[in-house]
């Protein structure tokens, strides 16, 4: 099995936010070498890196099953 990073979007837990659903999961593996640094803990992205996930073909807008949950990043939205 793989760690999954669960990606959420950067107002999920605003006061007025009307979503709190996941943006996307990701493989840590995957995205540790796509962005070529460490991910652990809460992690903030850039524009340009969240785009690079999104684009990778292991990104997921459903949770993946028998996932082993990894900690929630923060994905930045334009």
């Amino acid at each position: 099995m793989r760690e999954w990073l669960v990606i959420e979007t950067s107002q999920a837990h605003s006061i007025f936010a009307a979503n709190n659903e996941p943006a996307g999961y990701i493989p840590r593996d995957a995205a540790e070498t796509l962005l070529g640094r460490p991910l652990s803990g809460t992690v903030w992205f850039t524009k340009d890196e969240s785009a690079k996930m999104r684009e990778h073909p292991e990104w997921r807008n459903t949770e993946p099953p028998n996932a082993i949950p990894a900690s929630k990043s923060t994905l930045i939205t334009p």
